[in-house]
């Protein structure tokens, strides 16, 4: 997958940046799974809308819908630059 657009997201949270990304290609179940190498999977295929959530205990968070093309990524201020690196390259990783 590759890299349409990227959009920050104003917040008002605790100096976290947040991001919406548009992807080359929808969310399937593979391209879901794909993400586990990046934090904490969950994925809820029995929602009516299936969502997933990626999770690492720095505070990253990134949150999608199945069938959609965007993202939205949440960065913790003191690992930033290395997560939005880490994650923008797993995405170029991904095969759609």
């Amino acid at each position: 997958m590759t890299i349409v657009s990227k959009k920050k997201i104003e917040t008002c949270f605790d100096g976290s940046q947040m991001y919406q990304y548009s992807l080359s290609g929808q969310w399937t179940e593979k391209t879901i799974r794909a993400l586990s190498g990046l934090g904490k999977l969950e994925y809820f295929a029995d929602f009516p809308r299936p969502f997933f959530r990626v999770r690492r205990k720095s505070g990253f968070q990134l949150k999608g819908v199945f069938g959609e093309a965007t993202c939205v990524a949440i960065f913790p201020p003191q690992e930033f630059q290395y997560i939005q690196n880490l994650l923008e390259n797993h995405f170029s990783l991904i095969n759609v």
